[in-house]
């Protein structure tokens, strides 16, 4: 069997050795998910001058970066995007969405909701157009076609997302 081919549409998880990855790996162990491998998720967006290109939710924003600078140090997995997706939608949403802000009160909200019972309602920043890497890449797949049945697409995390998209539903 040969390897996967990675193609503009796929998306991405990542495994970073930065304080927020750790954090976020943290947080889902406390949930009891255990061994919680993904901490941050991505679109790949292109294939430009010899390297691809992704596009994801940082600290500066939704931004279109080297893959290869994803997970310095770490390491990462591309997967087609689930098959009732349009790859072409994908797309568009992702790079509709470049330049909008990053949301910290969303990892806020899913520390809280990590570290809290599920009935504790999540805070939100949802007044205005934010994004955190998880709710951006499962947003694309929604718009693309993929209808999962998130509580809320803020409060996924991206071993979430993986799970997800792994198992077929």
């Amino acid at each position: 069997m040969e390897p996967y081919q990675i193609q503009a549409g796929d998306i991405g998880f990542a495994h970073t050795h930065g304080f927020v990855g750790r954090l976020i790996r943290f947080g889902e162990m406390l949930k009891g998910k255990f061994g919680s491998e993904w901490n941050h998720e991505f679109v790949v967006s292109k294939f430009e001058n010899g390297e691809w290109w992704i596009i994801q939710a940082t600290f500066e924003g939704v931004i279109e970066t080297p893959l290869e600078l994803v997970a310095p140090g770490g390491h990462y997995i591309t997967l087609p995007p689930p098959p009732e997706c349009d790859r072409a939608k994908v797309l568009e949403f992702a790079y509709a969405e470049l330049g909008a802000k990053y949301s910290i009160l969303s990892d806020i909200a899913i520390g809280i909701d990590m570290l809290t019972w599920n009935w504790v309602p999540a805070l939100m920043n949802s007044y205005k157009k934010t994004w955190n890497c998880s709710g951006l890449t499962n947003e694309c797949l929604r718009f693309a076609g993929w209808l999962h049945e998130y509580v809320n697409i803020y409060t996924v995390t991206p071993q979430m997302g993986f799970n997800a998209v792994t198992s077929g539903q």
